[in-house]
């Protein structure tokens, strides 16, 4: 029996992603702390802990649509012979990619977005000194006004999580560009009953 080695070992790192942690982190000095990924999130202001309810249910979705995802695409690289084989594999493989791609896009916008309303939205007496980096950068955040000045380190970055979920997303279009070298001649399927 023929496997796709390389959709079996996409497949298992995919049931593995989920449940590794955040694939961001970003911090202002002790004062914020927000860790983002495809599966879950933590904000933390001044030692408050945000929560919603909404979008904890939509990363569960996105949860479960993973793990169903690396589920498919192991049982489609294990039986590479079974008519059912290809569509498992093709329904599995890009999950992961559109999720690393939809982080660095919303991540982008974000810091775009973030760099305007900084800029534009201030009192009048107050002078701000920030440039956020786009995905991953230290920076520091200087506020001055009247008599008072103060100071933040800004840091962004990528976990090693977010960095195996790309090499995962690389295993599952391989494992999708060579589903087809390991079905070899496909049983046909099965005959519907004549009534």
């Amino acid at each position: 029996m023929k496997v796709n080695p390389v959709g079996a070992v996409a497949g298992a790192l995919i049931l593995l992603l989920p449940f590794l942690g955040p694939w961001w982190h970003a911090s202002l000095g002790e004062a914020a702390v927000v860790e983002l990924s495809p599966f879950g999130y933590r904000v933390c202001v001044l030692g408050e802990l945000l929560h919603s309810t909404l979008a904890s249910y939509l990363l569960l979705g996105a949860k479960v649509s993973v793990i169903l995802g690396g589920i498919f695409l192991l049982l489609g690289s294990l039986f590479p012979g079974r008519w059912w084989s290809r569509p498992l594999v093709r329904f599995g493989v890009m999950k992961v990619f559109w999720m690393v791609i939809s982080l660095v896009v919303f991540l982008v916008v974000a810091s775009f977005v973030a760099n305007f309303l900084l800029r534009s939205i201030r009192p009048e007496d107050v002078t701000l000194d920030l440039s956020l980096p786009f995905l991953t950068g230290s920076s520091e955040l200087r506020l001055s006004g009247g008599n008072m000045s103060a100071s933040m380190p800004v840091d962004l970055h990528f976990t090693g999580v977010f960095w195996m979920a790309v090499v995962v997303a690389g295993f599952g279009l391989a494992a999708r560009i060579t589903a087809g070298r390991f079905q070899g001649a496909l049983p046909a399927k099965p005959a519907k009953p004549n009534k």
